[in-house]
């Protein structure tokens, strides 16, 4: 598998992605369009953008809750844009909050300060699995191309580890859980619970490639990557494990078991009400 970024110029708001990749495409040197069984990997922060998903902090009005969470690293406005953001918010003393959204954990439900206008946040992208979708019949009508992948790709933490590494947010056009259960390993005994997240593999690369600074190269192309393309409808809930199976879901149990509380107590006193 080979990959490259693509450098652009700074994307602003609302700017058009695909006249911006065919005009880096075409900046290449040597010139490299878009083939048959390429991926397309795309930084999820200019998705955000041609969205206009920026918010300037001084026009949010921070909650009582916001303010409350607010520390010397994190203001209230952007405690509450990182609350309005998240499913499950877990605000600790810090620069990054453990936050759950679109069922992945990630630092301040992706909200992010880094590579944006001073005084502004940008969020994670909307609607992204259908933007990946959309994005990728585009690019299929404009290069003539059958089989062609895209990954929208973020940078995240692994508990434990050091440093960031990439992770997809969503993909289409190809099948991004590949399912090891039954193949034999070294020893002729069968993988019981192996999935290999094909898609992820293909964010860490790109975001490897593309870099977190001011590089500039928002876009990453994997070619002859060891994939399965295919033209199916790609279900969010594939990639996904509920929280409350999940291995990392003891970092946050106790929390959990006190909102279930709440939940119960809450329908309980419902109930005496009707």
């Amino acid at each position: 598998m080979e990959i490259f970024a693509l450098r652009t110029p700074l994307i602003q708001p609302h700017t058009d992605l695909l006249t911006t990749l065919t005009q880096a495409l075409d900046a290449q040197v040597p010139n490299v369009p878009l083939v048959d069984g390429d991926i397309v990997c795309i930084a999820s922060k200019v998705v955000a953008l041609a969205q206009g998903r920026v918010v300037e902090l001084a026009r949010v009005t921070p909650s009582a809750a916001a303010q409350a969470a607010a520390n010397h690293h994190i203001s209230p406005a952007l405690a509450q844009v990182i609350l309005d953001e998240a499913d499950r918010a877990f605000p600790v003393p810090g620069p990054f909050w453990l936050t759950v959204k679109d069922n992945i954990f990630i630092a301040n439900a992706g909200v992010d300060l880094s590579n944006a206008p001073k005084g502004t946040a940008i969020l994670w992208p909307h609607a992204t699995w259908e933007w990946a979708a959309d994005f990728r019949r585009q690019l299929m009508a404009h290069f003539g191309v059958a089989r062609l992948g895209v990954v929208v790709a973020d940078s995240h933490l692994i508990p434990l580890r050091r440093g960031v590494t990439g992770i997809a947010l969503a993909f289409a056009g190809f099948e991004g859980i590949q399912k090891e259960v039954g193949v034999p390993d070294l020893f002729g005994r069968p993988l019981a619970v192996t999935y290999k997240s094909t898609a992820d593999d293909l964010a860490a690369a790109a975001v490897l490639v593309m870099g977190e600074g001011a590089e500039r190269t928002p876009f990453a192309v994997a070619r002859a990557a060891p994939v399965q393309f295919t033209d199916r409808p790609i279900d969010p809930a594939e990639v996904t494990i509920d929280l409350t199976e999940d291995l990392f879901a003891v970092l946050v149990r106790e929390q959990l078991g006190r909102e279930q509380l709440v939940h119960k107590q809450s329908a309980a006193q419902d109930m005496q009400d009707c």
